[in-house]
């Protein structure tokens, strides 16, 4: 059998595990972090950042393997956070946890 050029053998890593980790650093320094979901509508951000006076909310993705196959945002969520963004509010995206919880520890320093 022959193994198609595009398959990845890589060891996959869930999009919740590295959300879960962000939220786990955040409890533990500081953050309230919640699960957010509109209620008859789509496009929510992931999860929202309460602490230091600040609400973040933040979208998590999936690295793919290549810069091409990285988790792209749907046309509802492009809608939605560019709708946010029109009144001031930034909705981050990470494809790591790693990336999420530097960020978070930078807005942590602004108080």
């Amino acid at each position: 059998m022959k193994v198609l050029d595009d398959f990845d053998f890589g060891a996959r890593t869930l999009e919740s595990n590295e959300e879960l980790d962000v939220v786990a650093w955040a409890e533990n320094n500081g953050w309230i972090a919640r699960k957010m979901q509109y209620q008859g509508r789509h496009s929510c951000p992931d999860r929202f950042f309460f602490g230091y006076g600040q609400i973040i909310p933040i979208e998590m993705k999936k690295r793919g393997k290549t810069r091409s196959r990285d988790g792209k945002l749907s046309k509802g969520q492009e809608q939605e956070f560019r709708r946010l963004a029109d009144v001031g509010v930034t909705v981050h995206v990470f494809y790591t946890g790693a990336e999420a919880i530097e960020f978070l520890k930078t807005k942590m320093l602004l108080v």
